[in-house]
């Protein structure tokens, strides 16, 4: 700082001295040029392939890794299983290998199932159940090397028919008609049968009286809806007797 005495003025004057100027551009430049390489440091990065993205060579390989080129048989020890009378349709499947698969199976099939070599399909209808598991060999083979595994299939056998009952058809579930019996329900069923009987002649009797001409037709008339009034008390009667000895004998509600 320093007094301005120009032009017989005084005051006061502040000035920056040389090495300041040339501290701040050097600083200045320093900072662009390690703020280039960082950003050009990153395209590099950014455009050079990282190491798990280049290919390996064939004669690399970890201590873990496996070849992928090997064999293998990767469908279960246990197949699905089958049901007699039911389509059936199983696909082998294999693992690595190079080409063509070509499959085969040692041992016999249940009945009505058959396998296809070129496509390693196991399909048909099996007519029967197995009463054990199949032992099987599945073996497959490619242009250089093969593969073998055992396996084990079932066929269950259904105890009823397998055949959808229809819709418009719903089975009824079964009436108990022996335990209703048992209990008395039939004494009641033949009461209300005979009671409707009574009331169906009493109103032809009505009927046949009302176009009766004389007396003697009304007397006829009279005589005969008797003779079927009491055939039919005759009838409920050996119904009721019949009942009561079966309910005796079979048991129920009448045992000794």
């Amino acid at each position: 700082m320093r007094r301005n005495r120009r032009g017989h003025s005084s005051g006061m004057e502040f000035g920056g001295s040389g090495e300041d100027s040339f501290v701040a551009v050097v600083v200045t430049k320093l900072t662009g040029a390690l703020l280039f390489i960082l950003l050009l440091t990153m395209v590099i990065m950014a455009l050079l392939p990282k190491v798990v993205d280049l290919p390996s060579s064939p004669g690399a390989k970890g201590s873990g890794e496996q070849d992928k080129s090997t064999l293998t048989i990767t469908t279960p020890e246990d197949l699905p299983e089958g049901i007699a009378g039911r389509s059936y349709h199983v696909a082998l499947a294999a693992d690595g290998g190079r080409g063509h698969l070509t499959w085969s199976i040692v041992g016999n099939l249940p009945e009505g199932l058959e396998f296809n070599g070129e496509t390693g399909l196991i399909l048909g209808t099996p007519t029967k159940g197995t009463p054990e598991p199949i032992a099987l060999a599945v073996r497959v083979a490619d242009d250089s090397s093969h593969a073998a595994k055992g396996v084990k299939l079932v066929v269950y056998q259904p105890e009823t028919s397998l055949s959808t009952p229809s819709k418009w058809k719903p089975a009824l579930p079964p009436i108990p008609w022996r335990e209703w019996l048992n209990q008395g329900v039939g004494f009641l069923l033949l009461w209300l049968i005979h009671l409707i009987g009574l009331n169906t002649l009493s109103a032809l009797r009505m009927r046949a009286l009302d176009e009766a001409i004389d007396g003697e037709e009304s007397r006829g008339v009279a005589r005969r809806f008797l003779a079927y009034k009491l055939f039919l008390w005759g009838l409920s009667a050996a119904g009721a007797v019949t009942l009561a000895a079966w309910l005796w004998w079979g048991g129920g509600l009448y045992t000794r």
